[in-house]
C-alpha cells in the first residue's frame, strides 16, 4: 500500500477462534440481525463476487455501495472494491483482516483504504464519518463471536 494512500483503521480483541470470527463475517445474510453499522451486505463473499453493502454511519447519513469481493482468504482476509457514485470519484475498498493471537483468541482489524478524485476533500472526515462505525461493529463482531 502506498503511504499517502488515505485509510480508517480500527482493530479489536476478540476472545474467539479465526474459523468463528471468519464464519459470522461471511455470513452476509445475517448482518442485519448482529451488524449495527453495516446492515445489509447482498451477494456472496466468493472471489470475484458482486455485492452491494447499506452502512449506517453514526453520524451522517446512510450509504449505499456497489463492490465486488478483491480478497478472500479463508479465516484470514476478506476485503471487497467498492464506489458510490462512480469509481474515479470515490473508491474505497474495505477490509477485514484475523490474525490469530492463539486458539480461542484474534485480533480482528477492520480498515477502509481510499483512492478518488473526492478523496483530497474528505479524508478529514472519514475517520469521524466511517472510523465510528467501524469501531461500533467492531463491537457488534465481539458481542456475537463471544456468546
Amino acid at each position: 500500500m502506498p503511504k499517502n494512500k488515505p485509510q480508517v483503521y480500527t482493530e479489536i480483541q476478540i476472545k474467539a477462534s479465526k474459523e468463528k470470527v471468519w464464519q459470522v463475517l461471511t455470513d452476509f445474510q445475517n448482518y442485519p440481525s448482529w451488524n449495527t453499522f453495516i446492515r445489509k451486505l447482498d451477494g456472496s463473499p466468493n472471489m470475484g463476487a458482486k455485492i452491494e453493502a447499506k452502512m449506517f454511519p453514526p453520524v451522517g447519513l446512510p450509504m449505499t455501495f456497489d463492490g465486488v469481493i478483491c480478497r478472500n482468504i479463508p479465516n484470514q482476509t476478506l476485503a471487497w472494491n467498492g464506489y458510490m457514485v462512480a469509481r474515479w470519484l470515490f473508491a474505497p475498498t474495505h477490509i477485514f483482516e484475523i490474525e490469530e493471537k492463539s486458539e480461542n483468541e484474534v485480533l480482528f482489524i477492520h480498515r477502509e483504504e481510499y483512492e478518488g478524485a473526492i478523496i483530497p476533500l474528505i479524508k478529514f472526515m472519514l475517520p469521524t464519518l466511517v472510523g465510528k462505525g467501524f469501531e461500533l461493529m467492531n463491537q457488534d463482531l465481539k458481542k456475537i463471536v463471544e456468546k
